[in-house]
């Protein structure tokens, strides 16, 4: 999955008798000139014309990808992909979200041990960030200014746990984060296979866009956000965090 629009993903705003109708939106062309030297945009009804035909494209598009829809994929996919919660880890501690806080936790106490570490660098840049997968794990979108989001923050996290105190090798390491950012943010990898396969996630009802690219940084984790840019968003969790 890339962080371009799907042409499914196109959208429109238009306006009918000064009244806004929001679909999304398109970049904006100067309108034609008419035959009286004005423009499109001074008239009304041709204007409405125009974007209610443009709309009925983006609709018909999206139905057809819908028609298209085999409703047992994604069912299939996360079965095959999507552990479960409460899944049994290699490293003792099974899925949950429940983790978050501990994970997050170990990025500011142990990363710092092992940012030196082969294993650390070699096993974060094998995977992609699910929340801007443009980018590794090991720096993502955010920390290009500074900052960092705590999906990335929990999965460098849990790598510096499994090198610093339990010596993982580097495909442990790996393996062990990627079932993590599976488990948590299963909508980008299922979103991801059905672009592998050549299906729209659009169709599904998933985005095509990662989280960080639709304004998400301050979403919970379990709602298909980064869980925060500062302390974590998770209100599943808040009540057990100290």
């Amino acid at each position: 999955m890339n962080t371009h629009l799907a042409p499914t993903d196109l959208l429109v705003l238009f306006t009918i008798d000064g009244h806004a109708h929001s679909m999304g939106s398109v970049e904006q062309e100067p309108s034609p000139p008419n035959h009286k030297g004005g423009t499109m945009g001074e008239h009304p009804r041709i204007r409405a014309v125009f974007v209610m035909a443009l709309a009925a494209v983006v609709v018909l598009t999206v139905a057809a990808a819908a028609l298209g829809r085999d409703d047992g994929l994604i069912e299939e996919i996360t079965a095959r992909l999507i552990p479960a919660e409460g899944t049994e880890t290699s490293y003792g501690i099974p899925l949950s979200l429940e983790s978050l806080p501990t994970f997050i936790g170990w990025w500011y106490t142990l990363v710092p041990q092992v940012e030196s570490d082969p294993r650390y660098y070699d096993a974060l840049t094998s995977l992609v960030a699910p929340c801007c997968d443009d980018n590794t794990a090991f720096r993502c979108c955010c920390e290009e200014s500074g900052q960092s989001c705590n999906i990335i923050r929990s999965g460098k996290g849990l790598a510096a746990h499994l090198i610093a105190e339990l010596d993982y090798s580097t495909e442990e390491v790996s393996q062990s984060v990627l079932q993590w950012f599976q488990f948590a943010r299963p909508d980008y990898f299922i979103a991801a296979e059905l672009s592998a396969m050549r299906k729209s996630p659009v169709a599904y009802g998933l985005p095509t866009v990662g989280s960080c690219y639709r304004g998400l940084c301050n979403t919970p984790i379990s709602q298909g956000g980064c869980g925060g840019m500062e302390e974590l968003i998770e209100p599943d969790i808040e009540s057990t965090e100290s």
